[in-house]
């Protein structure tokens, strides 16, 4: 696997990945349709943030995207192929975005995570700072928690 810097043209390709990964948690079809244009990658996201690709042979499997800020800034997207799962490229996306961060002046990376990720993201180290409702049908007290990656973010640098 390698990570390059995404091409604007992969804009639809990321844009599919994002649905069929936010799909694997189980989420209806209803749902997913009604988070689509949030979850929608267009090459303007690509051309003004840093977005990174993981490869695998020729095939997209992950990426992520950041927003920067003098300070703070925010892994705006994290996500990995369903099928490519728990075999390390979320974690070595997230590594590289934090590194990415760092060399960028952020002494810390937000997450607005789905709650499926949570424990992904503090395994990896990051910290709850609190949690935004976020109900769905079937879900009424489902909850985004909001995570923090903070300095000296060691993990993301090795």
């Amino acid at each position: 696997m390698n990570i390059r810097r995404a091409e604007e043209a992969e804009a639809p390709v990321l844009s599919a990945l994002v649905m069929r990964a936010k799909a694997h948690w189980g989420y209806s079809n209803e749902q997913l349709e009604r988070w689509r244009s949030q979850l929608t990658i267009s090459s303007t996201d690509i051309r003004e943030r840093p977005t990174f690709i993981a490869m695998a042979d020729a095939e997209v499997v992950g990426f992520y995207s950041l927003r920067s800020s003098p300070v703070a800034w925010e892994l705006d997207n994290l996500w990995v192929q369903p099928e490519f799962m728990n075999r390390g490229i979320g974690r070595a996306l997230l590594a590289h975005a934090l590194a990415t961060a760092v060399r960028g002046g952020a002494s810390e990376i937000t997450v607005d995570a789905d709650p499926n990720a949570e424990p992904f993201y503090l395994a990896c180290g990051a910290i709850r700072r609190g949690e935004v409702a976020a109900a769905v049908p079937g879900q009424p007290n489902r909850v985004r928690p909001q995570l923090a990656f903070v300095q000296p973010i060691n993990r993301g640098s090795r």
